[in-house]
């Protein structure tokens, strides 16, 4: 009955701290569409009242996030942006349960290959390859997040010497994918 309860606990706990990230994201995004429809308001009332069911506000809204996302693109390509950028992910996102993987997924789903923080990688260990993401290299040692199938927001960090490590050419959502069906189609990686 107690290994029931610790299961139940461990589980539920790993669904939150999963969902986390996303309902934060999803509830900044909400936030930010509310505080759009309101500057758009005004605005609104010179478009037509629907378009394909949208009224004038929400279509506004739309598109002042859509330019606002652009703008921030920009200024997120200026050097110093990505330097603040990168001390605020050390010091504040890292508290962000699998921030680091969803922002590499996101990364590699829009195909910003610079912007994916963590490569995938299979790491030879004994007869056997694991499969995981590797978060950085220094003096031969390479430092691998190994995520547990079929969850890839758990797992361990493991450092092993960098000989040991392969890059695998695969975008991160495929490697997520594969963690998830228990690593079907990772094999072709490692021959590769």
């Amino acid at each position: 009955m107690k290994s029931i309860a610790t299961f139940l606990r461990a589980t539920i706990s790993g669904g939150i701290l999963f969902l986390l990230p996303i309902v934060l994201v999803g509830m900044m995004l909400g936030k930010a569409h509310q505080i759009m429809v309101k500057i758009s308001a005004p605005f609104a009332k010179l478009l037509p009242n629907t378009v394909l069911g949208l009224d004038g506000s929400m279509i506004l809204a739309i598109i002042l996030l859509v330019l606002i996302c652009f703008f921030a693109g920009l200024l997120i390509k200026s050097k110093r942006v990505k330097q603040q950028m990168g001390r605020l992910e050390d010091t504040l996102f890292v508290y962000i349960p699998g921030y680091l993987l969803l922002k590499s997924i996101a990364a590699d789903t829009v195909g910003e290959s610079e912007a994916t923080v963590l490569k995938p990688v299979a790491v030879k260990d004994g007869d056997a390859w694991k499969i995981g993401f590797l978060v950085e290299e220094k003096a031969g040692l390479s430092t691998v997040f190994i995520a547990d199938a079929p969850r890839h927001d758990a797992g361990e960090v493991l450092i092993f010497p960098s000989e040991l490590v392969k890059r695998i050419n695969v975008p991160n959502n495929k490697v997520i994918q594969s963690l998830k069906n228990y690593g079907k189609g990772a094999i072709d990686w490692v021959n590769s």
